[in-house]
């Protein structure tokens, strides 16, 4: 009747006109004769005729559905093949056609894929008989359980103890037990010395009341291997409601609870360590706090030292700190502060010894030894380990801060940040002290430098032009630029067009040029037969830079004919050697011809006011004075320079030539070299 062509007879039951024509194209298309009907009551009869090869039908019919239409031909007719095509179907649908008997279950959408599988299906059913979904026998589910990937036993619940009386091949891979070595026994004997109790408790009690239960608990296999066990045990009730049986099912979950274990460690752990650093960072910001305030309120090198000192060995995890100095003349590192204990360090370190401290004064960086790295000199201290940081600001070295830890301290990386943050805090107080001692002390260091060659510029400048340069004052800038003011009798257009050949100079003005100023070849020096003011800014000095890192200034410097002189002056514990030697080697053909350390005559507001006034002509004063009262420096001017010229008796001119006098020499005596 029908062939693999597809050259049978379908039934197509569905009232909607709109879905049937495409497919019965289709249909056609494929090979099929197609017979179209829209009723539950009509496709019966057609198939009581026994006229048609094939029954397609829609589920939603206006007389009854393509389920009812599906049981009633299977009634009739086991072998007629019945697809059921719709589009409002489900899984439950899907479900009861299988167990009606359907051959194949096609859904509507989407509908031009769908119509090709109707097809396949129909033309499959014309070559395979047997194609409708086939019925459970008994010996397919022996072959199921069988060859499940899991462990299935089943133990006769009528008996006593509940022995084995099935196991499967998974079970024996599982436990490593042939199915003769069970078979008989109550399935506890895979249980051992870490199977837990409360879980075998809950499986006995579930066991007792007939219901099922679900535990993970560690069995052993033969081998006595421990297992993390999975096991699910179900009841199979009788006619009478009660268990006869209990069936069991058993997968090797170790993997996945070892897993789950690892993760709470790690969790823990990382919870640990999280609290850990918290402590940690906790009391390393108090520290630095504490550090912080301290410094600020330490008014001496010392005082500074012994406030780092003693904080730091208030911690727990510091045993003894100290703080070491360098003394230049003798290459060594002497204890100045101490604080732990009563037996501070005595014997002097050289300076290019193998030890902590030495290296950190050498590399700038901090320096860490454990207790087994630590030499005698500390093993006899007994800590446990060191942490020797170097007070550095700049490229000028305060010493080396020492820290020895407890015996059962460890060092953490953000506890090496936050000591070497401290050294750099202790460094920067140790250096504005310096600063300040400069700016407030009495007696000063001073220290006279020979000058030769043609480096700084300005004596190059001095042997080009035959000229003299004499420093009156620098200004300095964060940026890192510096200006020098000089006054010099050199012609100024001469320094103009000769400085421009100096790339050290980053700029050039003048400032005051005086009337005699580039005069004929023999007014004198330089073909000039006055003074000028200029001012020369370099990107950065050495000399500057040094100086200030050092808590210096200059106080004089000069040249002519290429030779000069360079005056600094410098705190009395700014270590004048390491000073001198920074000084010669940062300025080229420097040599120090003069130290001496001398008293530096207090300023009071009172000395300055009386070296002003010696200073000031009494025209200069008089013109100062004026304006000052006449509201000359005011804004708006309450008057003009021709009004306090009149009241003077004098010439505007004459008037200002006095006013710029009077201040250029007060901003001397206020802002000196």
């Amino acid at each position: 009747m029908t062939t693999a062509a597809g050259d049978g007879v379908v039934l197509y039951v569905d009232p909607d006109d709109d879905r049937v024509h495409p497919t019965v194209d289709v249909l056609e298309g494929a090979g099929f004769r197609v017979e179209r009907v829209s009723e539950y009551a009509a496709a019966r009869e057609r198939i009581e005729d026994r006229a048609v090869d094939y029954v397609v039908s829609e589920q939603h019919l206006p007389d009854g559905s393509g389920l009812e239409l599906l049981r009633e031909v299977r009634e009739r007719d086991d072998a007629l093949p019945f697809v059921l095509f719709t589009g409002d179907g489900d899984e439950q649908l899907a479900s009861e056609a299988v167990g009606a008997g359907v051959t194949d279950y096609v859904p509507r959408d989407p509908p031009g894929k769908q119509r090709l599988a109707l097809v396949d299906a129909l033309r499959a059913a014309a070559t395979e008989p047997d194609r409708r979904f086939a019925a459970v026998t008994e010996q397919l589910k022996d072959r199921a359980m069988d060859e499940a990937p899991v462990g299935i036993t089943i133990a006769d619940g009528r008996r006593r103890d509940t022995p084995l009386i099935y196991v499967n091949d998974a079970f024996e891979e599982l436990a490593g037990y042939d199915e003769p070595m069970v078979l008989g026994r109550n399935c506890n004997f895979m249980q051992g010395d870490d199977s837990d109790e409360g879980k075998i408790a809950t499986m006995a009690e579930a066991i007792d009341e007939g219901e099922p239960v679900s535990v993970e608990l560690v069995n052993y296999t033969d081998d006595g291997d421990p297992f993390w066990n999975r096991v699910h045990i179900a009841p199979v009730t009788g006619p009478d409601g009660d268990p006869t049986h209990y069936v069991g099912f058993q997968l090797d979950v170790t993997d996945r609870v070892e897993a789950e274990r690892e993760a709470r460690r790690q969790a823990e752990k990382a919870t640990r360590e999280r609290e850990k650093v918290e402590a940690l960072l906790d009391r390393l910001d108090g520290l630095v706090t504490d550090v912080t305030s301290d410094l600020l309120g330490a008014d001496s090198r010392s005082a500074v030292e012994q406030a780092v000192c003693d904080r730091l060995i208030a911690t727990d995890e510091y045993a003894l700190t100290w703080v070491c100095e360098r003394d230049p003349a003798r290459e060594q590192f002497s204890v100045t502060t101490w604080a732990g204990s009563d037996d501070p360090l005595t014997e002097p370190l050289d300076a290019d010894a193998d030890d902590p401290v030495a290296r950190a004064a050498r590399t700038g960086d901090m320096q860490v030894a454990t207790d087994g790295t630590l030499t005698d000199r500390y093993v006899d201290l007994g800590i446990g380990g060191l942490a020797a940081v170097p007070l550095q600001y700049g490229d000028v070295s305060y010493g080396v801060l020492a820290v020895g830890l407890a015996p059962d301290a460890t060092l953490s990386q953000p506890e090496q940040r936050v000591l070497s943050a401290v050294g750099r805090s202790t460094a920067m107080a140790l250096h504005d002290l310096t600063s300040q001692q400069l700016l407030g002390s009495d007696q000063v260091t001073e220290l006279v430098f020979s000058l030769s060659g043609t480096d700084p510029f300005f004596l190059g400048l001095s042997t080009d032009l035959d000229a003299e340069f004499v420093h009156t004052g620098t200004v300095t800038r964060e940026e890192g630029s510096t200006t020098f003011f000089f006054e010099t009798d050199a012609d100024p257009e001469a320094l103009e067009a000769t400085v421009a050949d100096y790339d050290e100079v980053a700029a050039y003005a003048p400032v005051t040029v005086s009337d005699d100023a580039g005069g004929s070849a023999d007014s004198g020096r330089g073909g000039s037969g006055g003074r000028s003011v200029v001012e020369f800014t370099v990107k950065r000095s050495p000399l500057v830079q040094l100086l200030l890192d050092r808590g210096g200034r200059i106080t004089a410097m000069s040249a002519a004919d290429g030779t000069g002189e360079l005056t600094v002056e410098i705190p009395l514990d700014a270590q004048p050697r390491s000073v001198v030697e920074a000084v010669e080697d940062g300025v080229p053909g420097a040599d120090l011809s003069a130290y001496r350390e001398q008293e530096r005559p207090a300023e009071t507001r009172q000395g300055i006011r009386g070296r002003i006034d010696e200073r000031l002509t009494d025209r200069q004063a008089t013109a100062l004075r004026t304006a000052i009262v006449g509201g000359f420096f005011e804004w708006p001017r309450e008057t003009t320079g021709e009004d306090l010229a009149e009241s003077m008796d004098i010439g505007r001119s004459t008037f200002h030539q006095h006013l710029r006098a009077a201040q250029r020499k007060v901003f001397e005596e206020l802002y000196p070299n």
